[in-house]
């Protein structure tokens, strides 16, 4: 009687113990989670943002030189503007179709990379 009373203790404690450390688990795998999605958006925020300036300063570039071939101050900016509106109007034609799904299976890839 007294050994089956000490062998439900040994079983509380290990249960109990169990569970602590499957809580501990849970938050340090949280925590990673949480890590490597915020050092993920900060790199790629860092990427696009000097994407965006190479991109800004190539266009800026861009036209300059159209003005100065065209030998009109403004003609080389207007051509870069209709390159930007005939972008803007090919990609909002494709974007149902192709680029939301490409997206949000790179954002799913990325987020269930580790279970793989």
């Amino acid at each position: 009687m007294e050994e089956e009373e000490f062998e439900q203790q040994k079983l509380i404690e290990k249960v109990t113990e169990y569970v602590k450390v499957r809580k501990e688990l849970t938050l340090l795998k949280t925590v990673d989670k949480g890590s490597q999605l915020f050092a993920n958006l900060l790199t790629d925020g860092l990427v696009l943002i000097l994407a965006v300036l190479a991109f800004l300063f190539g266009s800026f570039a861009l036209g300059f030189y159209l003005s100065e071939v065209l030998e009109n101050s403004y003609g080389g900016f207007l051509i870069v503007a209709g390159i930007y509106l005939l972008a803007a109007l090919i990609l909002n034609s494709i974007k149902d179709k192709y680029l939301e799904k490409k997206i949000i299976n790179i954002i799913i890839e990325k987020f269930f990379r580790d279970r793989k």
